[in-house]
Order: structure tokens, then C-alpha cells, then sequence
């Protein structure tokens, strides 16, 4: 297999991402008007370590670029070997770039048939850098192609949620789980999130509500505004052979 990266040439994380061995699962997000599945995420899956120690290791490195650049080429390849359905959420951290060659090789890999399906989720939990970001955009843009736009994690207080919406300008917001979680009986989070849904559906955007594990979350949600869910209830995540 061509490498997508020379971890020669850079220097070396103490851990490195097999890209052989590595697999994605794929955790299905519904829309609530329809019941039918939206799309699916797809969820890093290396061998021999969690995503988090790999992440960890290459942040320590200041390689980020790789382990995003993996992420975007091994997820789009495994979600068209499984044949799912609906649009691909891929994760993306908004403080690492992408090449232009490599937001080629994405763009080539998935094809028409992958065109309008692709979306970028970008996880407010990391650090925001809007420089890196545009180097990513203008990447992805010079590729003819510009995936949908999502904001993860939204409402985790480490990066400023309005600053992300004018940033990004995303199609969609998906709630943090800390305010799905017993949200039937939190009448703080009811209101916060109740607020959230009115408020980005003021500007244009649609809301899902990730980490949905019961039925009664669910329920609650579903006498709500909200557009989409996703979480344990609903669906857990799944790797296709």
C-alpha cells in the first residue's frame, strides 16, 4: 500500500498509526421527521491502541496533519467499501491543515459518487486556528469540491460557539452530549438546549443531538425542534469486513 505520509521525514511520534491494520465503524445518525438514517460517522478504530493515544502522540509530535489526512482518506475508502447509505460525517481537527495532494487524493478516491455526501465535522473541543483552517479550505476548494460543514461538541465552552458559527458557517451543530445526558430531567439543559435549537434554527442551521443512550433522552427529544440524533439508543457504531 502507497504511503499517505513519510513518518521518516518528520519527527517521530513514540506511537505511530498503522494504516494496514486500521479500521473504521461507522455509528448511524437518523432524522427524526423521517426515521430514516441520515448518515453515519465514522469512528477511527487503529489496532493496539485508542484513538485517544494516537491522537495524543501525534499532537505531542506536532504531526496532527498526519493523522488528519489519514483520517479523511481511510474513512471516505471504508465507507464506500461498506456501501452505506446517506452522507459520511468525518472528524476534523480545526488546528490541523491538509496538502492540496492530499485533498486530491480524497477527492479522487471518492468521486462523484461521494461529491455532495461529505461532511466535515470539526471538533470544538481543540484548539481553533483559523489560519490552519483556511489552508484546509482553500485546499479542499482548489479540489472542486467543498464538503458540508459541521460543528461537533457544540456548547463545551473551550472555544467561543458564536466565534465557531461566523468562522465555519456550518449547515449543521451537533449538541454536546453533556446536555443530552438525563436531559428528561435536567431543567437547566431542557432550556439550554431548547435555546440552542431556536437559536441556530434563527440563522439557518440544523441541530442534532449526539449521545442519545436512553429511551427517555429520546423520547424527550423527540417532543423537541430537533432535526437529527445519533447515539447508543438509536444505533451503535459498526465495522463492515
Amino acid at each position: 500500500m502507497e504511503a499517505l505520509f513519510n513518518p521518516a521525514a518528520l519527527k517521530q511520534p513514540r506511537i505511530f498509526l498503522d494504516t494496514d491494520t486500521l479500521k473504521y465503524a461507522f455509528q448511524p445518525i437518523f432524522d427524526v421527521r423521517t426515521g430514516d438514517v441520515y448518515g453515519h460517522e465514522a469512528l477511527m478504530r487503529p489496532k493496539d491502541y485508542t484513538p485517544f493515544e494516537i491522537i495524543e502522540a501525534y499532537t505531542e509530535a506536532e504531526q496532527l496533519d498526519q493523522i488528519e489526512e489519514a483520517t479523511m482518506y481511510y474513512g471516505v475508502k471504508a465507507f464506500m467499501d461498506a456501501g452505506l447509505d446517506g452522507y459520511l460525517f468525518v472528524n476534523t481537527f480545526p488546528g490541523a491543515c491538509m496538502s492540496l495532494k492530499m485533498a486530491q487524493k480524497v477527492a479522487e478516491l471518492g468521486g462523484p459518487e461521494m461529491a455532495n455526501r461529505f461532511y466535515i465535522e470539526i471538533l470544538e473541543y481543540t484548539n481553533l486556528n483559523p489560519f490552519a483552517w483556511n489552508i484546509k479550505r482553500r485546499a479542499m476548494e482548489a479540489t472542486g469540491a467543498m464538503p458540508h460543514l459541521a460543528i461537533d461538541d457544540f456548547g463545551t465552552g473551550i472555544n467561543t460557539d458564536l466565534r465557531c458559527i461566523d468562522l465555519y458557517k456550518p449547515e449543521l451543530v451537533k449538541i454536546d452530549r453533556k446536555y443530552i445526558s438525563h436531559i428528561e430531567t435536567n431543567l437547566e439543559h431542557q432550556k439550554t438546549v431548547s435555546d440552542m435549537i431556536q437559536n441556530l434554527h434563527g440563522i439557518g442551521i440544523k441541530v442534532l443531538a449526539e449521545g442519545v443512550e436512553t429511551e427517555a433522552e429520546y423520547k424527550y427529544l423527540m417532543r423537541t425542534d430537533i432535526d437529527y440524533m445519533q447515539g447508543y439508543y438509536l444505533g451503535r457504531p459498526k465495522i463492515y469486513e
